[in-house]
């Protein structure tokens, strides 16, 4: 694909489909615990990347530049000059139903809509999700998973990084669902020391958590595992944001996207009241489906289980 325009027909399923929000059973042993989180403190940084600049090796370098084991980022603004990238697809069978495409191409600039990532750690090298939608020079929007060899286009890319001292992002392959996925993990002393050209800040490191980064398992309901990190964390009120994933299919408001699974470009949203028996989530976002379209609204209570995994971020605003 070039110029934003998919050439491959579109992989029919070979087997029956259900309404978007039911959710998916992977053929793997089930996982727990269902919700992992970890509080960590927060620090944000702005990323400015020139025209050409590597997106994938600038996000990954931003480890080493802040000295921290785990980023989230959203993007702010600008434009991409290429693009590789793959999206959902139908998977083989009933018990694999989620897949993704080929790999496609967009050789000309496209303007950003929303994108978010994870940047961390796999085998021990830096690695980092990234999920993004864009406008092409002909109006059309698209979107997907992003992959190494994505450059920033002429007008650059602004991106906001969310560096945290005290989560270590790593990405495995999950058993449940034979798909990598990050989860967050406890900084120790002795990695918080091999990882940092200073000593770590023991008093900072004893401050109440601004913030908690969390992985959401497949099955659990989106907005219920918001609620669920702030009560664990403490927090009564919070904001979601640079948070990306998959669900089955999406469930707004006022529409929906088509089941097995769309993934999350970006994940937006406010907590308030979490300590009460009345709390008040609202949640919004935009997705892309298995067609590689854009679709984005407020999401309806209840209705979104994740379909893959969900790299969720939480920061405290009470």
């Amino acid at each position: 694909m070039s110029n934003g325009a998919e050439t491959t027909a579109l992989q029919q399923p070979t087997f029956p489909l259900k309404a978007p929000g039911t959710a998916v059973v992977h053929a793997g042993q089930r996982q727990s615990p269902r919700i992992v989180s970890v509080p960590t403190r927060c620090t944000e940084h702005v990323l400015e990347l020139p025209e050409g600049a590597d997106l994938f090796a600038s996000l990954e370098a931003s480890l080493t530049d802040f000295a921290v084991p785990g980023i989230m980022a959203e993007f702010v603004s600008g434009q991409f000059g290429h693009i590789d990238y793959v999206h959902p697809a139908y998977g083989p069978d009933a018990e694999h139903p989620m897949s993704f495409t080929q790999a496609f191409t967009v050789d000309d600039p496209s303007r950003l809509r929303h994108a978010s990532a994870t940047i961390g750690w796999r085998d021990d090298s830096p690695f980092c999700h990234v999920h993004a939608s864009w406008t092409n020079a002909d109006g059309e929007t698209r979107g997907g998973h992003l992959l190494p060899g994505t450059l920033a286009g002429p007008f650059g890319l602004t991106i906001r990084l969310l560096a945290l001292p005290d989560a270590h992002l790593i990405s495995d392959v999950d058993p449940e669902t034979g798909f990598s996925a990050f989860a967050p993990h406890p900084v120790t002393p002795a990695h918080a020391t091999a990882s940092s050209s200073t000593a770590p800040d023991l008093a900072a490191a004893a401050r109440p958590a601004e913030a908690v980064v969390a992985r959401v398992r497949p099955g659990e309901i989106l907005d219920e595992a918001v609620l669920a990190v702030c009560r664990t964390a403490g927090f009564d009120s919070a904001e979601v944001v640079a948070s990306l994933g998959s669900t089955t299919g999406a469930v707004f408001i006022d529409g929906t996207a088509p089941w097995p699974a769309v993934e999350f470009t970006h994940l937006s949203g406010a907590v308030t009241g979490a300590r009460n028996s009345t709390p008040r989530i609202t949640l919004s976002g935009e997705v892309v489906d298995v067609a590689g379209e854009v679709s984005s609204g407020t999401l309806k209570p209840q209705a979104n289980p994740v379909a893959v995994t969900f790299e969720l971020f939480v920061r405290r605003t009470d």
